[in-house]
């Protein structure tokens, strides 16, 4: 018998490990990548959600009531989103915002009594895309999404 012949066994079974360690590690990059996706893609989310509220509180902020708050607020988040035109999509998405609207002046408004808590902001916006999803099967906040174009450099 050949030394490489009686090794061959050996090999076999250092094959296989390192073929398992291999495999191993794929699967585990894969779910790092997952992850680190869905990390950022909440990361993105809350930002937006961040913008869009800042965006509510000062449309709403020179309102002298309610009402105007909302109408102010319902204008900016229509022109924000794309919303444009009377359609019934449109109709819809802002009534659906509206909540969303009177919670952010619940929550500035200067008023005797007090005013709503800071989470109640929150749990619209939450609300508002939990109907949103269940309407139209993705996030609100995913329409802001913007593919940055690759312009070539030219030099002259």
């Amino acid at each position: 018998m050949t030394p490489a012949k009686a090794a061959a066994p050996f090999l076999a079974d250092l094959a296989q490990a390192a073929t398992s360690a291999q495999t191993a590690e794929m699967a585990f990059r894969d779910n790092i990548a997952r992850e680190i996706a869905r990390l950022e893609r909440a990361r993105q989310f809350a930002f937006r959600r961040l913008d869009v509220a800042r965006l509510m509180t000062a449309a709403a902020s020179t309102a002298k009531d309610e009402e105007a708050a909302i109408a102010a607020q319902v204008a900016v988040f229509r022109s924000e989103f794309g919303l444009f035109g009377d359609s019934e999509h449109a109709r819809a998405v802002t009534e659906a915002w509206k909540p969303v609207a009177a919670a952010v002046w619940n929550g500035i408004a200067d008023t005797a009594d007090a005013p709503a808590p800071a989470a109640g902001v929150g749990e619209a916006m939450r609300a508002f895309e939990d109907w949103y999803e269940a309407q139209f099967g993705k996030n609100y906040l995913s329409i802001l999404d913007h593919e940055i174009p690759e312009i070539p450099v030219v030099e002259f």
